[in-house]
């Protein structure tokens, strides 16, 4: 593990975001979005080493993972962005330390994560909770984030972080978004999660460019099964066209 201090920016009790790839890229899409919304300005880069490595007319290489800390100093707004989850729990757990260490250092007492919630939802995509303090329940469910009942998990880090935040003392919070597809972007979805986190943080985000990557998404996707259309009826007809002697 290596760690990059870049520069030491003047916060004071300051939020973190944070968000890794999970289902329908919807953590990842926030976080980004948000940091280049907010003008963020990198200062901490922390590379892990990957359990593979990978070549280039057979000359190989062993890269390395980024989990890369921005500030908006003048919200007091931390957000950590990995390009991907550790392939170990046990990595998991270490790295998510890691993060808290650095929570710590800048006082931060209140850490939100995003995830997917497969579900095949109706018209909007909701926003559910997972909260690691009872109190923090009643604040959520004034901006319109609802509530699972009975058990559930949530899986990698964007779980993890805020249960090892609750052992070390920080609050922490899990916005999950309804998903349709896991393994197509999840653009609306996204914008769901950042809404319900710019009102509970009080920022003016524009979300309406998520719309239209959505849109770009949802007419590639029509277009893809038009064509497998096409093509199937196409099968369909030279089937036809063919004599078949036993």
């Amino acid at each position: 593990m290596e760690i990059d201090v870049i520069s030491q920016p003047q916060l004071k009790e300051p939020i973190m975001i944070a968000a890794w790839p999970g289902m329908g890229y919807l953590a990842k899409i926030s976080a980004d979005y948000l940091r280049r919304r907010l003008e963020a300005e990198k200062f901490i880069e922390i590379r892990y080493p990957q359990n593979v490595i990978v070549y280039k007319d057979s000359l190989a290489e062993l890269p390395s993972i980024r989990h890369r800390f921005f500030a908006v100093p003048d919200k007091d707004i931390i957000i950590c962005v990995g390009d991907s989850q550790p392939s170990t729990s046990g990595e998991a757990v270490a790295l998510a330390e890691q993060i808290i260490d650095i929570a710590e250092k800048y006082d931060v007492k209140m850490i939100y994560t995003m995830a997917a919630y497969p579900s095949d939802y109706p018209d909007t995509p909701r926003v559910y909770g997972v909260y690691t303090d009872e109190k923090l329940k009643e604040p959520l469910e004034a901006y319109g984030v609802e509530f699972l009942e009975g058990e559930g998990a949530v899986n990698g880090l964007n779980g993890i972080l805020i249960g090892v935040a609750k052992n070390r003392g920080i609050h922490g919070v899990c916005l999950m978004g309804e998903i349709r597809y896991a393994n197509v972007p999840q653009h609306l979805s996204s914008k769901a999660v950042l809404d319900k986190l710019s009102a509970i943080l009080e920022l003016d985000v524009d979300t309406s460019q998520l719309v239209k990557r959505a849109e770009k998404i949802d007419a590639s996707i029509r277009k893809s099964l038009g064509e497998y259309e096409d093509y199937e009826e196409h099968e369909r007809k030279d089937e036809k066209k063919i004599r078949y002697i036993s």
